[in-house]
């Protein structure tokens, strides 16, 4: 024992053995006081330095590409950057060929659309659970239309926009999962031109959310995050600096030779803009920055870049990846959805405006390898939505099936009510939103109808409207009375029991609702639900899978390589294969 009596000096002059068994105690009791101490540092050294899962990575870095269709990362990879090139790294082949790559990941929901898509990324939910049914629905509770991060309780803070939150969102995500694992020590920072994207992939902990005023050029936020209604100093700089202004007078010209987009045709319903080159759009014809400007920025390449040096600052000044715990820092590029909204997937700028958004990841990636290591930064590059061709060259130009449909059902299906139970205002607000059309209880209850019969009536007008494909009831749903076809899971898993509409109704494929020239997204079918999806980093396997996996196991894997536990709606799976031993 440690407190036990040691020979006298005494003792040990009369005896030799003694004298030995003096000296054998004395280093033995050595051993054990510099064995404790040794602990007693050690201790000291893990309570300073706190520890997470088994080598976890020092920073998650999520990239979700707006409307990046799966078939991007393979239809332009001649024209991307190598994977390894002169000592730096690439983009998209960087982490095709040096990670793991996903060859059919689909969103398992409907509507693919923003919210939707960009909640499950980093939830592992899917609209039933976590609440966010759309962009837009309609909320009976308070008889209104809602956006699904609309929140009047909080305050707009660096701009004018209206106050946004993640309080919508009914369950946790993997950065609010890392905050209580780590005590809130770690960071957690979400960056978007669209407040959406970057508030449901970011949650309801994070420390910087910030989002773009389209007014007139700030970032801004809300005091959901920021409660003394001040952005962080660097947010502040850029907005003082006016950076975004820098692109005024310009133009988004080609990037590649003239040859190189004979991959493409230009939109029908777009007026072409040079005789020479596949598209030239000036950012604005006005004198000084406008909104015009503000907004024509944002979809075009110089946007795509400001943004990406907008990211660049935030991992410097917040220095992600440089703490003693893990960070994450999620990040959505917009204008590659405003472009192919505009322009359409086969059009000469979704090439170009994703052959620029390779190189400008390439930079971000090596910008990260300079401040933090790449080896040290997992990194997941997904969509959260894909998008249709633009109908009037899909049924022009290729003689298939695709089509514009200028009416959508809900006109129909308020016909078909007032034909059938009398006049009346038959739906809510604008009736349908997205797949859920909502009918007016309070309509039904004065005629004294009962809602299912009323429920099969709209029903069975939406069918027999132009382009729908099939159309099924609240009652069939919850009842599970849904067709036994494989896409019907993504109504299920679209469907919120009591935030969820009447009908639901799905268009057909290859059908678009609405006028204009550009295309949109939002169905249930492979061109809006698959999307790329690429992993790269500590504990990620290299490797090229062919299995069908879904949006929602993204959140789960990453849990797995942080070591903490899943968010609280996650119903996703780890994608295993890709997980190594660390």
């Amino acid at each position: 024992m440690l407190n036990s009596p040691l020979p006298t000096a005494s003792t040990c002059l009369c005896s030799p053995n003694l004298h030995l068994t003096f000296c054998v105690g004395i280093l033995l009791n050595m051993k054990r006081l510099v064995g404790l101490v040794f602990i007693a540092f050690s201790a000291n050294v893990l309570a300073q330095q706190p520890k997470l899962g088994i080598k976890p990575p020092k920073l998650v870095l999520l990239v979700s590409i707006d409307q990046f269709r799966a078939d991007y990362s393979e239809r332009f990879a001649p024209y991307y950057l190598p994977a390894k090139s002169g000592g730096k790294v690439g983009g998209f082949r960087f982490l095709m060929e040096t990670g793991a790559r996903y060859l059919d990941a689909h969103h398992n929901h409907v509507p693919t659309a923003t919210g939707p898509g960009h909640a499950t990324l980093m939830t592992g939910s899917e609209p039933a659970i976590d609440g966010i049914i759309g962009n837009d629905w309609f909320d009976r509770a308070t008889n209104k239309p809602v956006y699904c991060v609309d929140d009047s309780s909080v305050r707009t803070v660096g701009g004018t926009s209206k106050p946004m939150s993640a309080r919508n969102l009914k369950v946790t995500t993997v950065g609010d999962e890392l905050k209580l694992a780590t005590g809130g020590r770690s960071k957690v920072v979400g960056i978007s031109y669209k407040d959406r994207a970057a508030i449901l992939m970011a949650g309801h902990a994070a420390d910087t959310v910030i989002w773009f005023d389209s007014s007139n050029g700030n970032w801004e936020s809300s005091s959901f995050f920021f409660p003394d209604g001040y952005l962080p100093e660097w947010v502040q700089k850029i907005n003082g600096d006016r950076l975004v202004d820098k692109y005024h007078g310009q133009s988004w010209e080609p990037l590649l030779p003239n040859d190189a987009y004979a991959l493409t045709k230009k939109n029908p319903g777009e007026k072409s803009t040079s005789e020479s080159k596949p598209f030239s759009h000036l950012l604005s014809s006005a004198s000084t920055p406008d909104k015009a400007y503000y907004s024509m920025l944002t979809t075009s390449g110089q946007g795509q870049e400001y943004l990406i040096r907008t990211v660049e600052k935030a991992v410097e000044a917040e220095k992600l990846g440089q703490h003693d715990v893990p960070d994450i820092l999620v990040v959505n590029l917009a204008t590659n959805d405003y472009v192919g909204h505009r322009y359409g997937p086969n059009s000469p700028e979704v090439m170009d405006i994703s052959v620029r958004t390779d190189r400008l990841l390439s930079e971000l990636f090596n910008d990260l390898d300079r401040q933090v290591g790449i080896d040290n930064v997992d990194i997941v590059v997904t969509a959260d939505h894909g998008v249709l061709p633009v109908p009037e060259e899909s049924g022009g130009t290729y003689r298939t099936s695709s089509i514009r449909v200028k009416n959508s059902p809900e006109h129909h299906v308020a016909a078909a009510l007032a034909k059938a139970y009398g006049e009346g205002e038959w739906l809510c607000g604008d009736g349908l939103y997205e797949q859920n059309l909502f009918l007016n209880h309070a309509t039904i209850d004065a005629k004294g109808l009962k809602l299912e019969d009323v429920e099969n009536t709209a029903a069975k007008a939406a069918m027999e409207s132009d382009g729908v494909f099939a159309a099924f009831t609240r009652t069939q749903i919850m009842n599970n009375r849904l067709p036994q076809w494989d896409w019907t899971k993504l109504v299920l898993n679209g469907y919120h029991p009591r935030m969820g509409g009447d009908v639901m109704v799905l268009e057909a494929p290859g059908v678009l609702y609405g006028s204009g020239t550009g295309t949109s997204h939002g169905s249930t079918w492979a061109y809006d639900s698959h999307v790329p999806l690429l992993l790269r980093g500590p504990g990620i396997a290299k490797g090229v899978y062919g299995r069908r996996v879904h949006t929602a196991d993204i959140a789960s894997t990453l849990c797995h390589l942080l070591g903490i536990e899943y968010p609280t709606g996650n119903i996703g799976e780890p994608l295993i294969e890709a997980l190594r031993e660390r």
